[in-house]
């Protein structure tokens, strides 16, 4: 098992992981990050903010492994 951290982006602000997770390999450790981005989304829809999800993960040895971004977009139709 191998620690991973997730950074995770908060409009200008960046809040570090300072303390991990262990997962078995990168793979897992990017899906990880792609369910934690929806459920800070879901947190996020709920509260009326439609702001991006990001989310960087590195390793123990400070390897920048991936960034994951989920995003919201809502195009409204204008009423006739």
């Amino acid at each position: 098992m191998a620690r991973y951290y997730f950074d995770v982006h908060d409009g200008a602000q960046l809040l570090r992981d300072d303390d991990g997770s262990e997962f078995e390999n990168d793979d897992a450790a990017v899906q990880a990050a792609a369910r934690s981005t929806t459920e800070i989304g879901q947190n996020r829809i709920a509260r009326g903010d439609l702001s991006d999800v990001v989310i960087e993960v590195r390793d123990a040895g400070n390897r920048h492994v991936c960034t994951v971004t989920a995003s919201m977009k809502i195009e409204r139709q204008p009423r006739t």
